[in-house]
């Protein structure tokens, strides 16, 4: 006896399966952009500084590679809250304020949303990493490695190379805006506070 799957998989015609396909696929790119073109429009704004990069690390094509001078590597001693129950995939929470400069730092980080907060302070949230019992142990003790998904900038051909120089003197910042999520997109780079490129919505 035939199984359902196998049936179906006779039944169907083969452009019809590529069609549905098609369709599924350019659904889940439009929800991406969507998605991101909703940051961009109604997330809080807020201004990071860049740190330099490993001179090793070369622009890969025609995009930038971006490390964060406050977020991108945190200090354990700002934890709050309550540990993970288990060992696994967990993300932080991180509470930014906005200094006398404009410039956003780290108040805070814990591993779940703070319920709370201050007026002006945004909470950004990093990409899920591997965390064990011993890191536990001796978090206030330590700097945590974190990403964000915005660790590339696409550049025009050819202009990628200034923008470095400039990032590796501290003369970049970026404006992100952060969903009520915590998902953070770029949407602005900028040198010696210009702006030098600004991101469309679509």
């Amino acid at each position: 006896m035939k199984t359902f799957g196998q049936l179906l998989r006779r039944d169907i015609h083969p452009f019809i399966a590529l069609m549905v396909s098609s369709v599924l696929l350019v659904g889940m790119l439009g929800l991406m952009i969507v998605g991101r073109a909703a940051i961009l429009r109604d997330g809080v704004e807020v201004i990071v500084r860049t740190a330099p990069v490993d001179p090793r690390d070369l622009m890969r094509g025609d995009y930038v590679q971006l490390r964060y001078e406050d977020i991108s590597s945190v200090d354990g001693s700002l934890f709050a809250g309550k540990m993970p129950a288990q060992e696994g995939l967990v993300a932080l929470w991180l509470t930014l304020v906005a200094g006398d400069d404009g410039v956003s730092t780290v108040k805070a980080i814990s591993f779940e949303k703070p319920d709370t907060g201050e007026p002006g302070e945004v909470y950004l949230k990093s990409k899920p990493f591997r965390w064990t019992k011993s890191e536990m142990d001796g978090i206030a003790n330590r700097r945590l490695s974190l990403q964000f998904g915005i660790e590339r900038y696409y550049v025009p051909e050819g202009e990628g190379l200034a923008i470095e120089d400039a990032r590796n003197q501290r003369r970049t910042t970026v404006a992100l805006r952060i969903s009520a999520d915590g998902e953070a997109q770029i949407v602005r780079l900028m040198i010696d506070g210009k702006p030098l490129y600004e991101e469309p919505l679509y």
